[in-house]
């Protein structure tokens, strides 16, 4: 079990979360070294800590005169401080917490390097709308509704020519556009 937590902290460690504070980097450095599973029980390692600081502090943060951040900022310091590694983890006091805390010494947030695994991303075709799954459909639909109106107004249309040639041009894109995604 040991050996495990000392590879979870030097996983962390590489990372380098103290450099840049970049979760978008450090989440491209996962998806490209990491498998998901592995990936993930990393991500369970860190929320494990996360989550025991939290007990471990949490009458600090809430007591009087308490560590001064929201819930939020609260979840943010103790996230950098897992972020920094095993030996800042292992060394962290209520008085550390309170210069980070005051001197806004913490990024917005370590955990969301793993965010991904939550949320995976959407192919292409997930992505889609609901419009554009149906708009060969919607366009036929558009067509049609257009040529009754052009029956039933066409007279009127005809008289503005404006109007007409519009129309036509409309119908004519609406037609070459669906062909296209033939």
């Amino acid at each position: 079990m040991k050996d495990l937590e000392d590879k979870y902290w030097q996983q962390i460690e590489e990372l380098e979360w103290s450099k840049d504070g970049d979760y978008k980097r450090i989440e491209q450095q996962l998806k490209n070294n990491f498998p998901p599973s592995e990936a993930k029980q990393l991500n369970d390692f860190a929320r494990n800590k996360v989550n025991e600081l939290g007990k471990r502090f949490n009458n600090d943060w809430l007591g009087d005169p308490g560590i001064d951040v929201s819930d939020d900022g609260w979840s943010d310091l103790r996230n950098e401080v897992v972020g920094r590694g095993k030996e800042f983890y292992e060394n962290i006091t209520v008085e550390k917490l309170q210069e980070m805390a005051d001197s806004n010494d913490y990024n917005e947030s370590f955990s969301y390097c793993f965010h991904y695994l939550l949320f995976p991303e959407k192919s292409e075709e997930e992505k889609k709308t609901q419009f554009e799954i149906n708009k060969p459909k919607r366009i036929n639909e558009f067509i049609e509704k257009l040529n009754g109106l052009y029956d039933e107004y066409h007279a009127e249309l005809y008289l503005n020519n404006d109007i007409f040639n519009y129309i036509n041009m409309i119908v004519a894109k609406a037609i070459d556009e669906k062909d296209i995604k033939r």
